[in-house]
């Protein structure tokens, strides 16, 4: 979650700086797009259009949590499945060991794949076969032992669904930045001395009142 901290110590940055910024002015308007997306074209008169970009920011944000939240729902299933099925801890292994218990029934197994792999690589030099083996083979605390072909394949599925769901959280996130960037282009384009709504009153036939033409509109 680097992107959420970093979008937010820019906001604690640039708060110091809302306050000094003359009022309706396109610079304020910007650094209030960059803390919240929409603000900056609320603070012009564009209500709507602010409305707009501060809804898609929530909803954006929502997504991130709620799919930050599954991954770590399925980090827990597996940790636990780890512990009941296979007897090992993974909750400060890497990736590849995760990896490893999910593709093999046991760490003999595994360990018998990283022998076969040491004399495949290095047919003609034993010691090289054997260094090769103790650094790869997995023994004491990284042992493991499925209990049941079940167990193993579901551990694999949660492991496969919190790694889906945390890559989902990312990539959400960095279309917040995108929207946050958005907003702030679109806040640097707007017109000032032009609000949200406007009205306009005319005459065209200067004798004939009927000819009276009323308008209001909005701008977003």
């Amino acid at each position: 979650m680097r992107i959420t901290w970093v979008l937010f110590l820019s906001v604690l940055i640039l708060l110091p700086g809302l306050s000094d910024a003359d009022s309706g002015s396109r610079k304020g308007a910007m650094l209030r797009s960059i803390a919240l997306p929409g603000w900056g074209q609320m603070h012009l008169g564009h209500t709507t259009r602010g409305i707009m970009f501060m809804s898609l920011d929530a909803l954006t944000w929502a997504g991130v949590g709620l799919s930050y939240l599954e991954g770590t729902f399925n980090r827990d299933d597996y940790t636990w499945l780890a512990i009941s099925g296979a007897g090992v801890s993974v909750s400060s292994m890497s990736g590849d060991f995760l990896d490893d218990i999910s593709d093999f029934d046991s760490s003999a197994e595994f360990n018998d794949y990283i022998y076969r792999l040491a004399r495949y690589y290095y047919p003609d030099d034993p010691d090289a076969q054997r260094a090769y083996f103790d650094s790869h083979a997995r023994f004491g605390s990284e042992s493991w032992d499925w209990s049941s072909d079940s167990a193993r394949n579901e551990f694999s599925d949660r492991l496969r669904d919190s790694r889906q769901w945390f890559r989902r959280s990312m990539y959400i996130a960095a279309f917040a930045v995108v929207n946050r960037v958005v907003s702030v282009i679109d806040a640097s384009l707007l017109d000032e001395r032009e609000p949200g709504v406007y009205t306009s009153l005319s005459f065209p036939e200067y004798r004939d009142f009927s000819s009276v033409r009323f308008s209001i509109g909005a701008r977003f």
